[in-house]
């Protein structure tokens, strides 16, 4: 059972806790400055570092964020306009951008960088889970140490925060090994299937073509993650139209 009478030092003791946990978390990533962050108890990024980790221009990225086609409730809950000051001392807009942003703004963003760029957003989220769990096994281990409405808080956070990562996951698309393997594969069943060298090229493309329909990508380096073992079983089995 939970003792209510030792709940404001349980807190204390949680927050202090936490505390631990987010400055943890916000260092994963840190550079310049880092790129996500918590604030409020809140996983966070902005827009000026979304723009320097994807190589991107700022004023590109405020674009992108002021055109996505989302509701007003979702950008006014995951877009915060805010100013920085510039070294000549004028200010300028910038975004706060949640976890749920983040992900709603980047998928669009495709190639080598960017899918890199994903994963170490990735593996920030992975370290904050871990801190979260920490807590939380600590908590189970010991009753007193947080009181019950702060632990269906953090067990529910946890949860956010799984769902999150599949749904990046999901957008992560081939790195550049995975590519050269699906490449080889591809070379591979084009030479088996051309009877004659000036019929490769012929072949080269028509395969292309159906890998590009097949996975609904422009470019077979867009293919994501997930997809790798269905197109490399897909070129295997692949036979040019007579």
């Amino acid at each position: 059972m939970y003792v209510l009478r030792k709940d404001v030092k349980m807190l204390k003791d949680v927050n202090h806790k936490v505390e631990i946990s987010n400055r943890k978390a916000s260092s994963v990533l840190e550079e310049d400055r880092n790129f996500v962050y918590v604030e409020n108890g809140q996983a966070m990024t902005d827009s000026r570092s979304i723009a320097d980790k994807f190589g991107k221009r700022h004023a590109d990225i405020l674009r992108s964020i002021k055109t996505l086609e989302c509701s007003a409730e979702f950008t006014e809950r995951n877009f915060a306009l805010s100013e920085y000051m510039d070294k000549s001392g004028r200010k300028n807009p910038y975004y706060k951008v949640t976890r749920d942003g983040f992900v709603f703004l980047i998928t669009g963003f495709t190639g080598r960088e960017a899918a890199r760029f994903k994963e170490d957003y990735i593996a920030a989220f992975n370290q904050m889970e871990i801190q979260l769990q920490g807590l939380l096994a600590s908590a189970q281990s010991n009753p007193l140490v947080i009181s019950e409405v702060a632990f269906t808080q953090m067990k529910e956070r946890v949860k956010e925060v799984e769902q999150q990562l599949n749904r990046v996951t999901k957008e992560i698309t081939l790195i550049t090994c995975e590519q050269k393997m699906l490449h080889a594969a591809i070379r591979r069943r084009v030479i088996l299937m051309a009877n004659q060298p000036s019929q490769r090229p012929g072949v080269f493309r028509q395969l292309y073509r159906s890998i590009y329909a097949e996975f609904e990508v422009a470019s077979y380096r867009d293919i994501r993650k997930g997809d790798l073992e269905r197109a490399l079983q897909y070129v295997e089995c692949w036979r040019p139209l007579a």
